[in-house]
Parts: C-alpha cells; sequence; structure tokens
C-alpha cells in the first residue's frame, strides 16, 4: 500500500514575532480534517516541536504537496521532504 511521508523542519527561534501558539490553532483543523477524511494515517510532532511527519494515503505526491502548501506552518518551514514508501505492514 502506497503512503507518503512528509517530514518538516522549522526553527521557531527565528521567527521571533510570529505566534507560533496562534497558528498551531489555525493548523489543527487542517490536520483533523484529514484524518476525519481518512487521508492523513499518522501525524508525529518532534519531541522539540521544531517540525513534525505526516503520512498520508490515498493521495498522489501532487496532491499531498498541495495540501501541506496549504498549511499555516508551510511559510516557516526551513526543509519539506516527500518521501514516497509501501507500506508492507
Amino acid at each position: 500500500m502506497k503512503r507518503i511521508a512528509v517530514i518538516t523542519t522549522k526553527t521557531t527561534a527565528k521567527y521571533q514575532d510570529v505566534d507560533f501558539d496562534e497558528l498551531k490553532k489555525k493548523e489543527m483543523p487542517f490536520i483533523k480534517k484529514w484524518q476525519e477524511e481518512g487521508i492523513l494515517e499518522n501525524f508525529f510532532i518532534n519531541s522539540d516541536t521544531n517540525g513534525a511527519v505526516l503520512i498520508f494515503k490515498d493521495l498522489d505526491l501532487e496532491q499531498v504537496v498541495k495540501n501541506v502548501e496549504g498549511l499555516p506552518f508551510f511559510p516557516y518551514f526551513e526543509k519539506v521532504s516527500y518521501l514516497e514508501l509501501n507500506k508492507i505492514f
């Protein structure tokens, strides 16, 4: 089964004027909606909260990129990696 892992990295210390708690409130509805739609299988936040891993299913890479680029946090990501995977179990 095909999955796409999205690995994001941001450094909040670079953006002293940004209210990341407020952005988080705007971002979570996207995450919950994707989970309810069944296209987001897993969502992990780095323990230092400066990044995340999202595992999408039933979408092609173009759709995943479009979704991620629509996130409120997207302008603050330093790096976004997309990995196409085959789930074995």
